[in-house]
């Protein structure tokens, strides 16, 4: 990078040196491993898309990236919450196969702003007409396994990969405030002002409106019918994918002010794509740790001092190094909720075996 460069983009230096990554080419560095020599994969050349959804550019992003390039056959497209001030001419990364994709979206927390990000994130990876897997993750999330291993499993299969829950109770009204999937109450998540990530003092406000719409009989004219929840992480082949871009009238507005639509949206879709197809499905434990493509477990602390308590908020699925034996003995493909720390023990650990 010239000097010159350097003095014009100095405020983004720290981004731009950050997710600077060089081409990977995996058949040369691992000498070991036959790309689709497996037969059971089709031999035509075929690229896995992986979608990733981050708030944050930082280190934990920048080795996910490049664990996913360790296989040639990835692709990967990056949506930044627009809330994130960035350099617009310089997407931070030379590398052809990572796309930082210009139509962000200004994301919130259970918001409807979820899907339609994930939607632009579906869309541009389609203009690929080689890719024909589809994987959404985010950017806390890291491979379990040997990426080369990952998308050969995704190959072998017919590509989908959904975690859903079970469907939602169309009689569940007024009480419904209660709850996570509040569908028929005012949910005003993408309200930034009001969102209760904002901090402490919004999230204890957020509970205190809770209680209180729950016990407000006014609800929202839209149908509780045919929807599903489940997790929002999912592997889906080209044919659902192009469903799920496809326009749903009747879905967004029902959801449009639901809370965490994204939750619901695609796993909906999903269903109804099963139900057109006359296949089946087989439901998953929401407390469950292996969700689908994900291993996610929930730990509540054991103890937390008292400013604690009333001044910091908790993330329940962060996972620990005590965790880790676990996670490595899931089935699953990526972990959720990984700081940098335990990205590099788990690649260390997945280097091993190669």
């Amino acid at each position: 990078m010239s000097t010159k460069f350097r003095k014009t983009h100095i405020k983004y230096n720290r981004f731009y040196d950050l997710l600077k990554i060089k081409p990977t080419h995996a058949y040369k560095k691992y000498k070991k491993v036959n790309y689709l020599k497996n037969s059971n994969i089709n031999n035509k050349k075929l690229k896995i898309s992986y979608m990733i959804m981050t708030h944050e550019v930082d280190v934990q992003l920048k080795l996910l990236l490049e664990s996913l390039l360790l296989d040639v056959r990835s692709v990967i497209y990056v949506h930044i919450d627009a809330k994130l001030k960035i350099n617009k001419n310089e997407f931070f990364s030379k590398n052809e196969r990572v796309v930082f994709i210009k139509n962000r979206v200004r994301v919130n927390w259970g918001g409807f702003s979820m899907v339609n990000a994930m939607k632009n994130l579906i869309s541009e990876a389609l203009k690929d007409i080689e890719s024909d897997r589809f994987v959404l993750i985010s950017g806390s999330c890291f491979p379990i396994k040997f990426p080369v291993k990952i998308n050969d499993e995704f190959l072998r299969s017919n590509g989908n990969l959904f975690s859903v829950w079970g469907e939602i109770n169309p009689e569940n009204l007024s009480s419904e405030g209660f709850g996570r999937y509040s569908v028929t109450k005012f949910q005003p998540c993408d309200v930034e002002i009001l969102n209760p990530k904002k901090s402490i003092i919004h999230a204890r406000v957020w509970n205190v409106y809770k209680k209180m719409s729950g016990k407000i009989p006014l609800e929202r004219k839209v149908s509780l019918s045919d929807l599903w929840r489940g997790s929002q992480f999912f592997a889906a082949n080209r044919e659902v994918a192009e469903w799920f871009v496809k326009s749903h009238p009747d879905l967004d507005h029902i959801l449009k002010w639901s809370l965490a639509p994204d939750e619901i949206y695609f796993n909906t879709l999903y269903i109804r794509y099963l139900r057109r197809s006359g296949e089946n499905f087989r439901r998953i434990l929401p407390s469950a740790t292996e969700q689908g493509t994900h291993y996610i477990k929930k730990t509540i602390p054991t103890e937390r001092t008292l400013r604690q308590k009333l001044f910091e908020s908790i993330d329940l699925r962060k996972l620990n190094k005590i965790d880790l034996p676990e996670v490595l003995a899931s089935s699953c493909f990526f972990a959720r909720k990984c700081n940098s720390e335990i990205s590099k023990e788990i690649e260390r650990l997945w280097r091993k075996e190669i």
